[in-house]
């Protein structure tokens, strides 16, 4: 198959939705197939190269979301690349203007769409103080994914949420780890002497965006609101995003503000951490728990999102009420004064990880592509 990925977010910027799609790109060409990914010009470092097979448009901040470009295709600039390239099959990964970008091209050349959703604009929108825009952002969203043959969600929950917004055409592309990258075997003590970690003291970790829908303002909440109760463990947050520099700023000085991790550096962060915290609802699926998970991690989450397809209170995970700080509080303190607790969601983390297999979940994704190809007709929507 020739695939056309389009995509708002896309190497370099450090996401959840970056890294799949990074993912699968590298996925499919690895099964043969050709695979170019449309996507906006973000600013690289110098003497970086881009990735391969990208073909780049012009792009500004988004204003909301500063780490993220909002694109300006040259039309015919990506027509003709488009053109040349000739998919049989455009996957649209945002719906924004590269979305809407690849919709145009593909009924302009009868090439038939799959999409993926990989946000809750929904609960996004409570975050940013936006809830006025939610009716006019569905009436937007239906419109979009109505000109895909089918919308592909990465978790049960959030089907359900979609086919109660009025979008049931959906499937599941579910999300999996990569032992190899993420295990136990990734500890690593002079990591640990380095973040400030003494011998035998506790290292809970959070690892994400540093951004309002994160919760992140209710996990420095709830690690104030312990006080004695947590001993003297260290709380390290790894990841960049718009809140880093007021995390650094408030930080206690038992926090450690790490900043961004990738590759082996980010897989000894989180096998040298002995808890992981997780405190965002609004997830569609919830990567980082995942990666923990498979790190030998016991884990504290939210019971809201994505994480609840594969999150079970008291067998690999922790699970409080969401959006509630002394509930976090609590949470953390149990796990931080019951190692044996500790070590049964570690068990049970380490189970749920290795039946998440990369190989399967995107031998589906390529089964999605080629039924599209084979359908009788593209629906043209209004």
């Amino acid at each position: 198959m020739r695939i056309a990925i389009f995509s708002e977010v896309y190497w370099p910027i450090v996401s959840g939705v970056s890294l799949v799609v990074q993912r699968l790109a590298t996925a499919m060409r690895q099964r043969g197939h050709a695979v170019r990914v449309y996507a906006p010009d973000y600013e690289l470092q110098p003497g970086a190269s881009d990735l391969e097979a990208t073909f780049r448009s012009p792009a500004k901040r988004l204003f909301l979301y500063p780490d993220v470009q909002w694109a300006f295709p040259h039309w015919p600039s990506i027509s003709t690349d488009f053109a040349r390239f000739k998919p049989d099959v455009v996957h649209v990964a945002t719906e924004f203007s590269m979305g809407t970008a690849g919709i145009r091209l593909a009924r302009a050349h009868g090439v038939p769409v799959i999409a993926s959703a990989h946000t809750d604009y929904e609960r996004y929108a409570s975050r940013y103080r936006l809830e006025l825009l939610t009716g006019a952002a569905w009436h937007y969203l239906r419109w979009f994914y109505r000109h895909a043959e089918r919308v592909l969600c990465p978790s049960r929950e959030y089907e359900r949420h979609l086919n109660l917004r009025g979008v049931r055409h959906t499937g599941i592309w579910t999300r999996g780890v990569d032992l190899e990258a993420f295990g136990p075997h990734h500890r690593s003590e002079s990591v640990r002497e380095a973040l400030g970690i003494a011998p035998g003291q506790l290292m809970v970790l959070y690892v994400g965006r540093l951004a309002v829908e994160k919760n992140l303002h209710l996990l420095t909440e709830a690690w104030a609101q312990l006080g004695t109760r947590r001993g003297d463990p260290r709380l390290v947050i790894v990841g960049n995003g718009p809140l880093e520099a007021t995390l650094a700023a408030e930080a206690h000085p038992d926090v450690v503000i790490a900043g961004s991790r990738t590759g082996r550096a980010l897989s000894e962060i989180y096998a040298s951490a002995d808890c992981f915290v997780f405190p965002s609802s609004t997830e569609t699926f919830g990567n980082v728990l995942l990666e923990a998970m498979g790190s030998g991690l016991p884990s504290l989450a939210v019971s809201a999102g994505g994480v609840l397809d594969f999150a079970q209170h008291g067998t690999n995970a922790w699970m409080v009420e969401p959006d509630n700080a002394l509930a976090l509080a609590d949470g953390v303190a149990r796990l931080l004064s019951d190692a044996g607790l500790r070590q049964q969601l570690a068990t049970g983390a380490i189970t749920t990880a290795k039946t998440r297999d990369w190989a399967s979940i995107f031998d589906g994704v390529a089964a999605e592509y080629e039924a599209a190809i084979g359908s009788a007709a593209v629906p043209l929507a209004a």
